[in-house]
């Protein structure tokens, strides 16, 4: 017979494929207005992280809590929006991702390629950042996800066999080391959400204003392979999306390995900064970002230790 949990995770897996499912089916342009609706309901019925959201955007922007209040319900109806979209992955040819999104800096994207090698995308949790492995794709870029695991394993098949569906590779934590190193020895790209707290494995970077732990491991894949950290940012331009690509970035040799994956780190944290600060209406605040203290930072460790 099954366990409690068990049947609890059948129900949930079942509740999201169904509600997947179901939004995929609704023309993208209404499913984007009902997603910002189920955002703002979210931001006014769910308080706990709703309070997280406005203490972290008075914080970062230095803005009034009546100011911080209007940024994060944005950033919630941004968050339906990303749902009721990523439903649509289900069914979305390459030719509609691409009328979809508009690219800006792909010149960036052929500059990395044209050196040979693979490369490590880093994008924020800001825009529609799924959208970016489906763009990729469709441009003719063997891509796959760096993704972390859900507690519920059943809801993780879900989401990434949506992923898949747009052609974008998966690669779970639990094999990023040789995987990661695979793909990149392949002259494939790798992206990678370095935006959430990273705990006492993290190294200890500026972002926006305050210090935050954030994973090493963008920066050693970089380094084991000497090759671009590739900055990859969406924003919404109405119905539609912009998807930027900036200027590759490269470790620098410098005294020693942790000094270069501190310096990288902070390079493209400090891209993800400004981006943010552009667009804080499309930001998922609810996470605990700066939930880490300095002196919790771990001592600098090998690749092995990637988070």
């Amino acid at each position: 017979m099954a366990s409690w949990r068990e049947t609890r995770q059948w129900l949930e897996h079942a509740a999201v494929r169904g509600a997947l499912s179901l939004a995929g089916r609704i023309p993208l342009e209404a499913g984007q207005r009902i997603g910002a609706a189920i955002g703002c309901l979210g931001f006014d019925l769910v308080r706990a992280r709703r309070d997280v959201s406005i203490e972290n955007i008075m914080t970062s922007l230095g803005v009034s809590r009546g100011a911080a209040t209007k940024i994060a319900r944005a950033a919630y109806a941004n968050s339906g929006r990303c749902l009721m979209e990523f439903a649509a992955f289900a069914h979305l040819t390459r030719a509609e991702v691409l009328d979809l999104v508009a690219v800006e800096g792909f010149e960036n994207v052929e500059r990395v390629r044209a050196e040979g090698k693979g490369c490590i995308i880093v994008a924020a949790h800001l825009g529609h950042w799924e959208m970016i492995g489906a763009v990729m794709v469709a441009m003719g870029v063997p891509i796959h996800f760096l993704v972390g695991q859900q507690t519920n394993a059943r809801v993780d098949d879900v989401m990434n066999d949506l992923r898949r569906k747009q052609g974008i590779g998966i690669i779970t934590r639990s094999v990023a080391l040789r995987k990661v190193l695979q793909a990149l020895t392949e002259r494939q790209f790798v992206a990678m959400l370095p935006d959430q707290d990273a705990r006492k494995g993290g190294v200890m970077v500026d972002f926006l204003g305050r210090p935050a732990s954030t994973v090493r491991g963008p920066a050693l894949f970089a380094i084991r392979r000497n090759c671009a950290i590739l900055p990859v940012f969406m924003s919404r331009t109405g119905s539609r999306h912009l998807m930027t690509v900036e200027e590759p970035l490269y470790p620098r040799p410098l005294e020693n390995e942790d000094d270069v994956v501190r310096d990288l780190t902070q390079r493209y944290t400090d891209r993800i900064t400004a981006r943010v600060r552009m667009h804080p209406d499309e930001y998922f605040w609810p996470h605990r970002r700066w939930k880490t203290k300095a002196a919790q930072e771990a001592q600098p460790h090998s690749v092995a230790g990637i988070s």
